[in-house]
């Protein structure tokens, strides 16, 4: 009876270690785009800013809530006060898409949108399908984000088309306890327990401008670009960090705007 058990747990551990095998030996599931429109919102903002803690915060969080699926960006400026500061990056959008006289400043899809136009997510989303869409698969490994995409158009388009990959941390304490450079002005009004989280937050990006690399001219209806990405990752980077990508049409004629809005996607 002994060895007829030993026997018969044997096979059990030998079944289950095969099982892991199979499992360890899955391919992932495929990237499928679909043309639903997800969304996009930039935020201009920075800790030192009062209305952008009392009030920014709470709109771009109404935002995500109205487009789960669409990418929002809060982009930091003032590396002197604001540790989430990316100088760099904001310059590139503002000299596409300005932030105007102050912060925060939004834009949604292509529209410069004021915090009193609360309906501006749910209006570009009631567009409906746009012409392409983007998949996106990611893992984080070691300090490197390896990224792979996948963008597909349903329609001809006409023109150069441009994609961004864009990494994202949620989850950074801005408490009034949290370290100098992370405390947000004017949280105490939108978080009265003092919980305050900056979300959003752009770290890098797969080129170092909005518009990101150029993928296909004038595409036929069923034409699908596959691309990947190793983006390097910071150790001061701790809390929730994400891959989004976003696909811009160029358009050299336009006077502000040359990076007109397609689609978007996060995961």
């Amino acid at each position: 009876m002994k060895k007829l058990t030993l026997i018969l747990m044997a096979f059990v551990l030998f079944a289950a270690a095969c099982n892991k095998d199979d499992e360890d030996n899955q391919e992932p599931d495929a990237l499928a785009p679909t043309a639903a429109q997800k969304g996009f919102c930039i935020e201009y903002t920075s800790t030192t800013c009062g209305i952008c803690g009392a009030q920014g915060e709470p709109l771009i969080h109404k935002f995500a809530k109205e487009a789960p699926n669409g990418v929002m960006i809060a982009l930091h400026v003032n590396a002197n006060s604001d540790s989430m500061a990316n100088n760099q990056l904001w310059y590139r959008f503002n000299d596409d898409r300005p932030c105007g006289s102050g912060i925060p400043s939004f834009w949604v899809g292509d529209d410069h949108v004021t915090l009193s136009d609360q309906d501006a997510m749910k209006n570009l989303l009631a567009k409906g399908n746009a012409i392409a869409g983007i998949d996106i698969r990611y893992s984080k490994e070691g300090n490197n984000m390896k990224v792979e995409t996948l963008t597909k158009f349903f329609s001809a388009g006409t023109g150069e088309y441009y994609l961004s990959v864009y990494i994202l941390e949620d989850g950074i304490d801005g408490s009034k306890n949290a370290p100098a450079g992370y405390k947000q002005a004017g949280a105490s009004y939108s978080h009265p327990n003092d919980d305050y989280k900056h979300d959003y937050v752009l770290r890098a990006a797969s080129v170092n401008n909005i518009k990101g690399e150029k993928i296909v001219t004038n595409p036929a209806a069923g034409k699908e670009i596959s691309k990947s990405y190793t983006i390097p990752l910071k150790p001061s980077w701790k809390q929730k960090l994400y891959a989004v990508a976003v696909l811009w049409k160029y358009d050299p004629n336009a006077n502000t705007t040359k990076y007109t809005y397609v689609n978007s996607i996060r995961k």
